[in-house]
């Protein structure tokens, strides 16, 4: 039946409410204000005045200038653009991260964040509420965190010369190095997040790979397990592979592949470090041909010595083995042209300049030429030639003869400074991110376009500024003690999270790095400034702490343990509930098995269910509210009500424990069930004797009963009847509930049970003018209760008929549910309210209260069916609309009659 909360109920909840939300807000260490917009009347908590050292009567009287006094001048305008914003709609709260002044004479960060909560009958802002959170230390932490950062991938992108890829447990690629892209041709946008190692890999040589492996450990290893099986076990594997660039060629190189690991040695990724082989092996090859060579031939000449056609190709007749410094290709490829000619291996660029040998050699004279080679690597080598023609008695040309000898390092020497500039310059003007060169005092010496940008300066007005100018005041004093510690040589360069204000006066958090350009004699000459925005990722971490710190405030205040366990079972993390419940400190209780928690005779059990759990995937140890005995460190057993769920973390399980103490409630529920016991039992034999006694007075016995009084009469022997069924339910509820009641189950066919079901019921149904109809028979038989059965069927139909608008049908039906027959009950009443539905089966739920004065009932028949139909071993649910009616149903094994 149905009944809704009286108002003293509604009071109480809303004052459990009130003090659960101040409970919430004292335990989350915040600080809070509220705000007359129009008389700048304020009100904060001691918190507030904590958070800047004082105590809130050291500041009395408040108002709005107790704020204005103590924040950042700095800080104001930026506040107040916010605010506006939020006044005009714009934003749905103020938020602000600003500087208050410490009692201490120190700054301070609070986080600053409120709403308007009404509004004046002009549209005006009138009260506003908000918080203040100390964020102090988590800023310090987060400069911290990106000065790290920024220097390990600093340290990356320089290794341009190693190709470092490292992945996800499961293969995603996560980092690709400028080497990985030179050596591959991938850009990272094209691998990050996209695209696995098996891109870059021959997928002969990992299936190769993988039959070696699973032979060895007896299982299949195959994907890109093959890369990681050895490091997953915590062993670093070095072998060659090949790797296939983009344009489809191949490298051959030497990998390293490693795990990585956290902080709590969870494995969070694979790192795989590679060098490139294969110059290095044909480079080497060369090298020692023409060492050998050397030596035996023309071991005291720094140069090639060769003797060639006059023809196009200079076609060698021979050429010593020195050539292969030179090009990198053996002497042997060029004699005859067996393999390349001498021209081809001439810069296409310079081949002219060759040719102005043919003048000289038709005068009969020598010559001097100065052109480049191009080495089998792809560098060029600067080269001198001096050569002459040598003819017969004729004065026939025969040959040309020569010396050939390396003049790299000459020109190295003039050409250095030049490309230097020329690339130092490209760079410098098309990085993406800010650079600057800066004078030793402070002016901008050159700026690119980044940095302007950035900034929002035009060049010009850049270079009339210095780097002072736009730094934060309170970033200013550690900047400048870095550039003092460069200048003496203490460092050689530097990292430095800041902030900046551009030409808007916004402040731009800023990653700056910063070496120093010294002359030949050592003495400084400027600094060289990278300068990358960094402010949407220091707000996006900002954000991320503050959400965990939400997380674990919330975690810390709530009722239940929580207690999260590891796959071993041993206890990762202990809230505060838990070490109130269990007596355990958290120190002491984090690191030991959970099965500590529990009883010595259950602490057996609780191993084998993990152990099949984490072998096997048996789903026992996963439960949702299951009551069991509990321990507590003095020794002392208790009922807990424990609910054990699994997440994922860096692809490891973990299990969560929620556990809430029902000793009291269990105590509770044994009173009330004695209590309820007794009561009955005491009021059941004298209200039998009134109860008959009022039936022999309406029934004449005692003569004629006068008019008024028989009235009064039979309401009484009315009342006394529904009392004495609450009672008969309240015992049948105490038997069920004390497992004493009885069952005798048979194997009864079905249609008889329900045909006197109808019988039995239809009277009680006519007094409601209902008729109840039986639909077409179905031959099953059910092991039940004959009694109980009838039972069940009584409180079905007398709701069903309570229930019907007069004149209505209540239908009675059964019908086949897989391996059991499900026998329904259908009226066309009023139907069951949504907000019911979930109590429908409790003890004394009505959905209305007045339904026990207009249709009788002690709440009790529906929990009675639940409990007989579970006993007997069926089910029993049901479906509504309102307004429309509601369908009861029980299910019931069917007998087998084979």
């Amino acid at each position: 039946m149905r009944e809704t909360p009286t108002q003293p109920q509604t009071q109480a909840a809303l004052w459990e409410q009130a003090e659960r939300l101040k409970s919430i807000i004292d335990g989350t260490n915040i600080g809070t204000w509220e705000w007359n917009v129009q008389t700048g009347e304020t009100t904060f908590n001691e918190r507030w005045a904590e958070i800047i050292g004082y105590r809130l009567e050291e500041l009395s009287p408040v108002d709005i200038n107790t704020w204005l006094n103590h924040a950042h001048p700095d800080d104001l305008g930026e506040s107040g653009d916010r605010l506006e914003r939020h006044f005009r709609g714009e934003t749905p709260f103020y938020d602000y991260q600003c500087r208050m002044r410490h009692k201490s004479g120190r700054w301070v960060w609070v986080q600053d964040r409120g709403r308007v909560v009404s509004w004046t009958d002009e549209g005006k802002p009138l009260m506003m509420c908000g918080t203040h959170a100390d964020i102090t230390e988590m800023r310090e932490q987060q400069n911290e965190a990106h000065r790290t950062s920024a220097q390990l991938q600093a340290i990356l992108d320089s290794a341009t010369g190693v190709s470092v890829i490292a992945t996800t447990p499961d293969g995603l690629i996560t980092l690709f190095n400028c080497g990985a892209q030179r050596l591959l041709g991938y850009t990272a946008e094209e691998m990050v997040g996209i695209q696995t190692p098996a891109l870059i890999h021959l997928s002969d040589e990992v299936e190769q790979r993988g039959r070696e492996l699973s032979q060895r450990v007896g299982r299949e290893i195959s994907g890109f397990e093959v890369f990681v099986h050895l490091a997953r076990q915590g062993e670093p594997e070095t072998r060659q592979w090949t790797y296939v660039h983009k344009d489809g060629t191949q490298r051959r190189v030497n990998l390293t592949v490693s795990a990585i690991f956290d902080r709590q040695r969870t494995l969070s990724g694979f790192l795989g470090t590679a060098s490139d082989l294969s110059e290095l092996q044909s480079t080497t090859r060369a090298l020692q041909e023409s060492e050998n060579r050397f030596r035996e031939l023309v071991a005291n000449l720094p140069g090639v010595v060769y003797r060639c056609e006059n023809d196009a190709n200079w076609t060698m007749r021979y050429m010593s083995d020195e050539v292969a410094c030179l090009t990198g290709y053996p002497a042997s490829d060029f004699i005859d042209n067996r393999v390349r000619s001498f021209s081809s291996v001439v810069h296409p660029d310079d081949l002219h300049i060759t040719h102005q040998s043919v003048a000289a050699i038709e005068r009969h004279e020598q010559f001097e030429l100065t052109y480049r080679l191009r080495h089998v690597d792809g560098h060029c080598v600067w080269v001198r030639e001096r050569g002459r023609g040598e003819y017969d008695a004729n004065g026939e040309l025969l040959w040309i003869s020569g010396f050939i000898w390396d003049i790299s390092d000459r020109k190295a020497a003039e050409d250095a400074l030049r490309v230097s500039e020329r690339r130092f310059n490209g760079a410098f003007n098309t990085a993406p991110q800010g650079m600057a060169i800066v004078n030793l005092d402070g002016r901008w010496l050159e700026v690119n376009g980044a940095l302007c940008r950035m900034l929002g300066y035009s060049r010009e007005e850049l270079l009339q500024l210095d780097f002072q100018h736009i730094t934060h005041p309170d970033d200013l004093a550690k900047d400048l003690a870095l550039l003092q510690q460069l200048l003496d040589g203490v460092i050689a360069d530097y990292q430095l999270q800041k902030r900046y204000i551009d030409k808007r006066g916004s402040v731009l958090w800023i990653l700056l790095s910063v070496s120093l350009v010294r002359d030949a004699q050592g003495l400084p000459l400027h600094f060289v400034s990278q300068i990358q925005d960094i402010t949407e990722r220091f707000e996006a971490e900002m954000r991320l702490r503050e959400r965990e710190e939400y997380l674990s405030t919330l975690l810390d205040n709530v009722i239940d343990a929580i207690v999260t366990i590891d796959e071993a079972g041993l206890i990762e993390t202990f809230n505060p509930a838990a070490e109130r419940i269990f007596g355990y400190a958290k120190a002491g209780a984090e690191g030991q098995s959970f099965k500590m928690l529990m009883p010595e005779r259950y602490r057996e059990q609780y191993d084998d269910l993990l152990t099949a759990y984490r072998e096997n995937g048996v789903p026992a140890l996963l439960t949702k509210g299951m009551e069991l005995l509990a321990q507590r460190r003095n020794g002392e057993l208790f009922t807990m009500e424990l609910a054990i769920s699994q997440i994922m973390l860096r692809g490891q399980r973990r299990f969560i424990a929620v556990i809430r103490d029902i000793s009291d409630r269990k105590r509770i529920e044994r009173m009330k069930n004695e209590f309820v016991s007794t009561v009955s039992h005491e009021l059941r034999t004298p209200l039998t004797s009134i109860a008959g006694a009022l039936g022999l007075i309406n029934g004449g016995a005692l003569g004629e009963v006068p008019v008024p009084m028989g009235e009064m009469l039979r309401i009484a022997q009315s009342n006394s009847q529904r009392l004495a069924d609450l009672i008969n339910d309240l015992l049948d509820m105490d038997k069920l509930v004390a497992g004493k009641m009885t069952f005798d189950l048979q194997a009864l066919p079905l249609w008889p049970l329900l045909e006197a079901a109808r019988e039995q019921n239809q009277p009680y149904a006519t007094q409601h003018s209902v008729a109840l109809q039986l639909k077409p028979q179905l031959d099953v038989t059910v092991r039940v209760d004959r009694q109980r059965f009838a039972q069940i069927m009584s409180n079905l139909l007398s709701n069903a008929a309570k229930f019907s608008a007069p004149g209505a049908n209540v239908e009675i039906s059964a019908a086949p549910a897989k391996t059991r027959v499900r026998i329904s009950v259908r009226d066309f009443g009023v139907g069951i309210p949504d907000a019911f539905r979930s109590r429908i089966f409790g003890k004394f739920s009505q959905a209305d209260a007045t339904d026990t004065r207009l249709k009788g009932g002690t709440g009790l028949g529906l929990a009675i069916t639940k409990e007989l139909t579970e006993r007997m071993g069926g089910q029993i649910g049901f479906e509504s609309v309102e307004g429309q009616g509601t369908t009861f149903w029980v299910e019931l094994p069917v007998e087998n009659n084979c």
